[in-house]
């Protein structure tokens, strides 16, 4: 193969691998198989009590779209709020008739960036879904737009939000630009669990893995691919750069609760805290601890 890289028998293997590859390409952006509903699942049930002394989780839905994640979002986490972000205009109208509908959604009047102020919109009427900061070239009639944008930090700043429980980006290729938008928040740890799509925008964005990864890692979070029935957090290689998304899941080192539940383990057991040794007299039998505790 390697003397011979244009053989007809060397092509023809050739293109079998890619056709494969097609194939193992094609992604599944259904939540409910995907393996998007079970993280927000994990999520609830790592944070239950956490969330009923604090009113609920706080999910922030950047690139919403219609609101089809967040109605998941808030099925699968019962008393959450989810901030929904959007940058096209006649789609955030559409996300405001949702938030009349149903309770626990807030919808921005602005998209996400790296920076605030307003920025050019590539809009296609037909498949709103695929809008996006990034000429991305798709076959579908599109329109430049300016539209508003804010810094995730200033957001969380003019609505006293201290902690964010999932912050879940899908912006058609500005994933590292909404992130580096949050750069205090991640830094000091107020986002639990970050969520981000990753696939072909990403070449035109420059937003590829290993930067994404650069950016999170020595921040305290874990990174790893979401599966239909586990995430799988594994470091960063150059091999990893193949575009095979859609979702990954970064989750912060503080919450060693949730990573375990997402790894398909069983949450680790709370130790009591130590109680004042009795006399000698009522002194009982010392019971060794379970290792695993």
């Amino acid at each position: 193969m390697r003397t011979h890289p244009d053989a007809r028998i060397v092509r023809a293997a050739r293109n079998a691998v890619y056709g494969a590859l097609s194939v193992l390409h094609t992604e599944d952006h259904c939540p409910a198989t995907n393996g998007e509903e079970r993280v927000l699942r994990c999520l609830s049930r790592a944070g239950g009590p956490v969330h009923q002394r604090s009113g609920g989780p706080v999910l922030f839905d950047v690139g919403a779209n219609r609101g089809a994640w967040a109605l998941t979002a808030l099925d699968a986490c019962p008393g959450a709020t989810v901030h929904c972000f959007e940058l096209v205009l006649p789609v955030r109208r559409r996300l405001h008739r949702l938030a009349a509908e149903r309770t626990g959604i807030v919808v921005a009047e602005a998209g996400l960036a790296d920076r605030s102020g307003t920025r050019r919109v590539k809009y296609y009427p037909g498949r709103d879904e695929l809008s996006s900061l990034y000429d991305y070239p798709h076959d579908a009639y599109f329109e430049w737009r300016q539209e508003p944008v804010l810094r995730g930090d200033d957001y969380l700043t003019a609505h006293g939000i201290e902690t964010v429980d999932l912050l879940k980006i899908d912006t058609e290729g500005a994933e590292l630009e909404v992130l580096k938008g949050f750069q205090q928040a991640l830094r000091d740890g107020r986002v639990a669990a970050v969520q981000f799509e990753y696939g072909y925008a990403a070449i035109l964005s420059g937003s590829l893995l290993y930067r994404l990864y650069d950016l999170l890692s020595p921040l305290g979070y874990r990174v790893g691919k979401i599966m239909p029935r586990r995430v799988d957090f594994r470091p960063y290689t150059l091999f990893d750069e193949r575009f095979f998304g859609p979702n990954l899941l970064a989750v912060h080192h503080s919450r060693r609760d949730l990573t375990t539940l997402l790894s398909g383990g069983k949450p680790p057991v709370a130790v009591p805290a130590r109680q004042p040794k009795p006399s000698q007299s009522a002194r009982t039998p010392h019971v060794a601890p379970d290792v695993d505790q």
